[in-house]
């Protein structure tokens, strides 16, 4: 998928222009520290580890309960940290006082911070000579805060990206050091294009930290008044309502996919939808229809057709449109609830 690449790089003097005023690096390889815990974070992890830098040490938290059996598993950093040989932290108060002082003893260069899932208090953020690197699944300002890429889909945005930010008290306010682009592509759920933005910005790290040690980043301030603030998804921001044009339910179904997930009613039992994309045309909302030309079934909005892949009944697998509709012959959809 093409891409546009948009650093704030520039020629000029050397030091990258902090808050503290002009860093400038040291000599031979940077110690880095990486703070991260989820999936997302593992390619950005990789590239440092494969790079020219050195990293000193990986922070995650410790394991936590997963799945049914509710065993204890490491975060998806720690193992591939450890895989690597790296070593690895699982803090569970990373701001203690102590810790902040453990960390120093490493004498880090940079911190770099992706998919953490804890907010850096001063300690942190002033624990090396340039403020901490963040990847943020979003073009900021737009979508500061939890789950850009869902929400990214769910408003319907024409496109989106990552960026590299100084990390600031702030939620996502720091300034810009680079960013790039790729359009949303229709029908695309968020884990995919989630899984792309990983790799992207594991690249867009990469060529920062060069830039850093260049002395040629130029951080600029992001711009507030285009600011968007997401707030945590929630089960119910799956419901489906046919009543809402096909554009914004689209949004929701690949928005909401893997988690929580698009529901609506069919014969009185619950439904999952995915992959979606709006059509043009017109039925009464909920109303099925015949299949389209790519195997996808119609479903009639509030504005427009809603033409969805896959189903998935409750307590079923999931099923191309094609043999959901032969196996379960659907007339009408309901809202969730």
């Amino acid at each position: 998928m093409t891409r546009e690449i948009i650093s704030s790089a520039g020629g000029g003097q050397a030091g990258a222009e902090t808050a503290s005023g002009v860093f400038k690096p040291s000599a031979g390889p940077w110690n880095i520290v990486f703070f991260g815990t989820a999936p997302f974070a593992v390619p950005a992890l990789e590239a440092l580890a494969s790079g020219p830098e050195r990293l000193a040490a990986v922070v995650a938290p410790p394991p936590a309960p997963a799945g049914r059996g509710r065993a204890l598993k490491p975060a998806a950093t720690a193992l591939r940290a450890r895989e690597l040989g790296l070593k690895v932290l699982e803090e569970p108060k990373p701001n203690s006082a102590p810790f902040v002082e453990a960390l120093k003893a490493l004498k880090p260069d940079l911190a770099v911070v992706c998919a953490y899932g804890s907010l850096l208090k001063d300690g942190l953020l002033n624990l090396c000579p340039v403020p901490p690197l963040n990847i943020h699944p979003s073009l900021l300002p737009r979508h500061r805060g939890p789950a850009p890429v869902n929400w990214a889909l769910i408003a319907g945005d024409s496109e989106t990206g990552v960026s590299v930010i100084h990390l600031d008290r702030g939620m996502d306010e720091g300034p810009v050091l680079a960013q790039a682009r790729v359009p949303v592509a229709p029908g695309r759920p968020a884990w995919e294009l989630e899984a792309e933005l990983s790799r992207l910005g594991a690249e867009l790290l990469a060529e920062t930290v060069a830039l850093l040690k260049a002395g040629r980043a130029r951080p600029r301030p992001q711009d507030g008044s285009g600011a968007t603030v997401n707030r945590l998804l929630a089960k119910a921001d799956g419901d489906m309502d046919f009543g809402r044009a096909a554009w914004e339910l689209a949004g929701i179904v690949n928005g909401c996919d893997p988690w929580p997930g698009a529901r609506c009613r069919l014969g009185g039992k619950t439904v999952k939808l995915f992959g979606a994309r709006p059509l043009a045309g017109a039925a009464e909302p909920g109303i099925a229809l015949p299949l389209d030309p790519e195997g996808r079934l119609p479903i009639g909005t509030g504005d427009g057709l809603l033409a969805v892949s896959e189903f998935q009944p409750e307590g079923r697998k999931r099923l191309p449109a094609a043999e959901f509709a032969r196996g379960y012959r659907p007339e009408r959809f309901g809202p969730a609830c």
